[in-house]
């Protein structure tokens, strides 16, 4: 099985806690999103049995039936222990209803097929948001095949076969304050997970944008 992973901020103009109806499964993601988003150094001494777990390119959990193909093996396993020694913590994302509610509706989409940030039906992730009733300040991050909670954020910080390690950025950005959680299955992964997260918990402007975001205003007025 070959680990993929998509991920894109959406913003203005472009298109901790417990979340009501989320299961253990998910609330796990969202316990292990903020364990490496508040100490990162600690999740660098983590990675370090990981990586012994790789035979060239193939990832082999101890006492799974199969091996898990990957693009770059354990280099880039290094690459993100690397960096997590130089990541500062950032603070821990609180659970937002608005966004699990949209997060849940692209899995729903993909229980048929499909991957990627558009479901079905060409919505983006602000259009989810924007059918709750929130905005278009929108994060999202998808891992398929997951083997466990730990593993949806574990795939997202290594971010194997992602040239621009983008899913880091997202993991790690301190203006992404809030976060919802929804996963299911996954005709041709087994398991989809998808995390949309934004600055206010949904996804409308903060009073004050962040630098990075009024820059994007400017741009695209």
């Amino acid at each position: 099985m070959r680990l993929q992973l998509v991920g894109v901020i959406f913003a203005v103009l472009s298109g901790g806690g417990s979340v009501a109806g989320e299961t253990p499964f998910e609330h796990q993601v969202l316990v292990a999103l903020n364990t490496a988003r508040t100490d990162p150094a600690a999740y660098a001494a983590g990675l370090q049995q990981y990586r012994t777990y790789f035979h060239g390119k193939l990832l082999r959990y101890p006492g799974a039936g199969a091996e898990l193909e990957t693009e770059e093996g354990v280099a880039v396993v290094d690459d993100a222990i690397a960096f997590l020694t130089r990541q500062p913590p950032v603070a821990a994302v609180a659970a937002a209803p608005l966004f699990a509610a949209s997060a849940a509706d692209l899995v729903a989409d993909q229980a048929q097929g499909g991957t990627g940030h558009d479901a079905s039906d060409g919505s983006t992730p602000a259009d989810r948001a924007h059918r709750h009733g929130g905005g278009s300040f929108v994060a999202e991050v998808i891992a398929y095949g997951p083997v466990d909670p730990a593993d949806v954020v574990r795939q997202l910080i290594i971010d194997d076969g992602v040239p621009d390690r983008g899913h880091r950025g997202v993991i790690y950005s301190p203006e992404l304050r809030f976060a919802g959680v929804a996963c299911g299955p996954h005709p041709e992964y087994r398991m989809v997970c998808v995390i949309d997260l934004g600055d206010t918990p949904d996804g409308r402007a903060p009073t004050a944008p962040p630098a990075r975001i009024r820059k994007r205003l400017r741009v695209g007025a």
